[in-house]
This record gives C-alpha cells, structure tokens and sequence, in this order.
C-alpha cells in the first residue's frame, strides 16, 4: 500500500511538472506571455480560452526625427585700415607725388 501511494504521489508530481512545461513554452512562444501556468479543471470545457486577451498589442516603428546640421558659421574680416603716406616737400599725398626727399609721414585713417 506504501509503495503504492508513493508510486502516486511521484507520478503526479512528474506529470504536473510536464504540464507545467509545456503550459509554459505554449505560453510563452504563442502568445508572448512568460512565466510557466496550470489550468486544472474538471470535466470538458467547450467555451472560450478563459486566458485569451486578444490578438498582442501592435508597436509601429520608431518616428522619424529629421536633424538639419547647424548653418555654417560665417566669419566678417575687418578691411585694414588705409594707411596714406604724406610728404612735407613738396607737399601732397602718395601717390600724387612720387618721390618725397624730406621722407614720408604715415596719417592714420580718419
């Protein structure tokens, strides 16, 4: 009588184990849901599956962001200022007169 109670209790717990295995792969891989279930009922069952929620929620793809590069920086260079050259004899500006023998004189800009 032991060894047949034994035998019992050893055979049901390899067959819940079997079922909660495949309950878990059927689950998990059809139906996107994880983790292992039991469903343990008695007599037949003809209505709907009681654990359908519907056909898995669609997620379209990531939106599309446009990135413009920034504008290109733009830099203004300053002229140099225009130095003019003065001569005392005979008196007048380069280049109006060509030689100066007293030397030149720079005038800054105005």
């Amino acid at each position: 009588m032991k060894k047949l109670m034994l035998f019992g209790v050893c055979a049901s717990l390899l067959l819940g184990l079997g079922a909660s295995q495949s309950a878990f792969a059927w689950g998990y891989y059809h139906r996107g849901w994880g983790g292992p279930r039991v469903v343990v009922g008695v007599g037949p069952y003809w209505g709907p599956d009681p654990y359908y929620w519907g056909p898995p929620r669609y997620v379209g793809p990531p939106p599309v962001v446009y990135v413009t590069p920034p504008a290109p920086r733009v830099y203004v260079e300053k002229p140099a200022p225009v130095v003019s050259y003065y001569c005392r004899r005979p008196e007048g500006y380069y280049p109006q007169v060509p030689r100066c023998p007293s030397g030149w004189l720079k005038v800054a800009p105005h």
